[in-house]
């Protein structure tokens, strides 16, 4: 491959790194909307929704790193030399989030009857506010590992750090629907619509956009 093609194909693979894991931390607060809305059925729609992202990122990052691998080769040592240094191992990693389940929920914020209406509330947004607090963890988790791999790409496996961080999202998501919304379907009725997600505004507007951009197509076709 002549050198600026390699180049530039390089630059595409590592922007594409960037893109795999801005996904996999996009849906991630997704979800985090949709808890902090109180909205069950919103929540568990977008964990088959996050569910996928992460299941195409892992075949993805497996894709690109294999390519980005061949080409950081030939760009340090090969024919193209002189065009790439080989970046410097990171000095420090961010630990990685603890798992947050359903037990640890009920352990954190316990809730043994009888309890009064002001105990039961407090438990019950102190599990939730806990668990929105984690998901932004692992979404600064999830860009600052990435980050590290599109510098390093040994470093850290990707398709291993999305598995775990579908691991880790997946468990606290389910603990906050079955310590939340399963036991307490009254309480979350009550909260539901406090904290409207802002993703779904902004895909409604696009879909205002596409609308209006397909309505203009047809009128032209007429």
């Amino acid at each position: 491959m002549h050198k600026s093609a390699a180049v530039l194909r390089h630059r595409e693979l590592t922007q594409e790194i960037y893109n795999i894991g801005d996904e996999v931390a996009e849906y991630t607060e997704h979800l985090a909307e949709a808890i902090a809305d109180y909205d069950g059925e919103l929540t568990e729609d977008c964990l088959a929704e996050f569910v996928e992202i992460v299941d195409d990122a892992r075949q993805d990052a497996r894709r690109v790193v294999a390519e980005l691998i061949g080409l950081r080769q030939a760009l340090t040592t090969g024919r193209a030399a002189g065009h790439l240094s080989a970046a410097a191992s990171p000095e420090e990693r961010i630990p990685e989030p603890e798992l947050l389940d359903a037990s640890g929920l009920a352990d954190l914020f316990p809730l043994q009857a009888p309890f009064s209406v002001q105990t039961m509330q407090d438990a019950l947004t102190g599990r939730t506010d806990l668990v929105v607090q984690h998901l932004g963890e692992v979404v600064g988790y999830t860009l600052e590992q990435t980050d590290m791999v599109a510098r390093e790409l040994g470093v850290v496996s990707l398709p291993h750090l999305y598995a775990r961080v579908g691991e880790i999202v997946e468990a606290a998501v389910l603990g906050w629907v079955e310590t939340v919304c399963v036991d307490h379907p009254a309480f979350v009725r009550t909260m539901r619509g406090t904290n409207p997600p802002e993703f779904l505004e902004e895909r409604a507007r696009i879909d205002r956009i596409v609308a209006k951009v397909a309505a203009k197509r047809s009128r032209r076709g007429a």
